[in-house]
């Protein structure tokens, strides 16, 4: 429970600069980018939500406990030289390792902030599931379009031109939607307002059926529930909401650039576009649900202007740009999540002196043989299959990596220092992970050589095991014994 609360708040504390951070970057992003299509503002956007998720979790991912590396050695009995002796050392659990110290935070701040982080979720869940159950209602009241020809050839020529099947699509109408708009993951369906069909205006038709044909091609009802579901974890942060914003204004702003491009002329959709906004009641249109229509953006002069003008950069420069946009969103990111902050809750003092006085009378009853707790007891047999675990591994490391034998590595020792052998370990340092050596770890062995002038000096030479060269020698003289009184 504790390690969880721990996670938590590195998580929630994180992301609230981090986030930040991803946001100003990204809108950075888009300022250089807003002479190129709207697409690539569009992806950027969604970059930036995906990571403003990504990075926080990044950093919770390296916060989790991860076992230490368990110093193992293999010692060789010289007086018995057919078996090896393996000495191990206990396993402890720490933490990943940060670029900052860990953060000591106050109980009650704590439980504060994890309440309104989980009445937050909450309230943003029930939206969701609100609008997902008023999605489904308003499918169910859709009924299927009375035979018209004209509007089903304006609905057979959006398709031609965007090369969809006409018939996995379903064309409805329901009188209790007040703009276009389209629904469903396989199988979509896109419903217009009786008071549409009615004015019969072909443009208008053209205008709004061929936008919520392009929904369709793009798949903008799944993803954006998808992008819903993304949102959901770092809603309690106003930049996160920027993101989402963004996503569904630049997401209307790629349809009406695909209209005006393969269906009808900019000029005509743009009269089209300010008609449909006109006869849509702002409450109505804004409305909880999942769906997809022409009106989810409210910024109709931005789209007019993004419809009336035209992209400005050569393909060499779109490409040059893109690519630095890219290193400038991507590279502080996941930076940010290297340099994360790591946060702990601030024990009570008493507490601490009983979990102390426990471990302590918890020690005392293991080591007597006594029973104790049967959690303590299982927690210190899972200790030991873990220890015994890092030891098989470390010690098929050893003999993998190893390419002399530990005689040929007694003999390379002496030969520079002659004297009796006393010992003979296999050993290597800086492991990156159990089983795995570090870049610059190195296979040994250490031989410990008896000094033949001091009585009781040793002479210590680590020899690598694998090209055989020594790598370093010392020696050691007997420690003075205090005089007795």
């Amino acid at each position: 429970m504790k390690t969880s609360s721990q996670l938590l708040l590195t998580f929630l504390l994180n992301a609230v600069w981090q986030i930040a951070l991803i946001a100003a970057l990204a809108s950075l992003g888009a300022w250089l980018l807003r002479r190129s299509a709207m697409r690539f503002q569009h992806w950027l956007w969604v970059a930036a939500l995906c990571l403003s998720l990504l990075v926080p979790v990044v950093t919770v991912v390296r916060a989790l406990p991860t076992s230490l590396p368990v110093e193992v050695s293999y010692q060789r009995n010289l007086e018995n030289p057919g078996f090896f002796d393996q000495i191990p050392t206990s396993s402890e659990r720490t933490t990943a390792s940060f670029s900052n110290s860990a953060f000591q935070l106050n109980g009650t701040l704590a439980l504060l902030l994890f309440t309104t982080f989980g009445i937050g979720l909450f309230y943003c869940g029930f939206r969701l599931a609100q609008a997902w159950f008023t999605t489904r209602k308003v499918r169910q009241m859709a009924v299927p379009l009375e035979r018209d020809e004209a509007v089903e050839a304006i609905i057979r020529e959006c398709a031609k031109r965007l090369d969809l099947d006409r018939e996995r699509i379903s064309v409805c109408s329901s009188a209790t939607v007040a703009v276009p708009i389209a629904i469903g993951w396989f199988r979509p369906m896109i419903i217009l307002p009786e008071s549409l069909l009615q004015e019969r205006d072909p443009d208008l038709l053209t205008s709004a059926i061929g936008h919520e044909f392009i929904h369709v091609a793009r798949h903008d009802y799944a993803l954006n529930f998808f992008y819903e579901l993304i949102f959901l974890p770092v809603s309690f942060h106003p930049a996160a909401a920027l993101l989402r914003s963004r996503i569904k204004q630049t997401r209307e702003l790629c349809c009406d650039e695909l209209v005006a491009e393969r269906i009808l002329n900019a000029e005509v959709y743009a009269r089209s576009l300010v008609a449909l906004a006109s006869s849509a009641p702002p409450l109505r249109r804004l409305s909880v649900s999942t769906t997809v229509g022409i009106a989810d953006a409210d910024i109709l002069e931005a789209r007019i202007m993004s419809l009336l003008s035209k992209p400005t950069l050569n393909r060499r420069w779109k490409q040059l740009l893109l690519f630095a946009v890219s290193l400038l969103l991507l590279v502080p990111s996941f930076a940010a999540a290297a340099f994360a902050m790591r946060f702990e809750l601030a024990q009570d003092p008493a507490e601490q002196e009983r979990e102390q006085e426990k471990k302590k009378v918890e020690a005392a009853q293991f080591k007597e043989g006594k029973p104790f707790d049967p959690r303590f007891r299982a927690e210190i047999e899972r200790k030991r299959e873990i220890e015994m675990e890092m030891q098989a591994l470390k010690q098929g490391a050893l003999v993998r990596l190893s390419r002399i034998t530990m005689d040929q590595a007694i003999q390379i020792a002496t030969s520079q220092f002659p004297g009796k052998v006393l010992n003979c370990n296999l050993d290597a340092d800086r492991w990156e992970e159990p089983g795995k050596l570090a870049k610059d770890g190195i296979v040994f062995y250490e031989v410990i050589i008896a000094d033949e002038v001091v009585a009781g000096g040793i002479t210590r030479v680590a020899v690598n095991a694998v090209d055989g060269t020594i790598i370093k020698s010392g020696k050691e003289l007997p420690r003075k014994r205090s005089p007795q009184n």
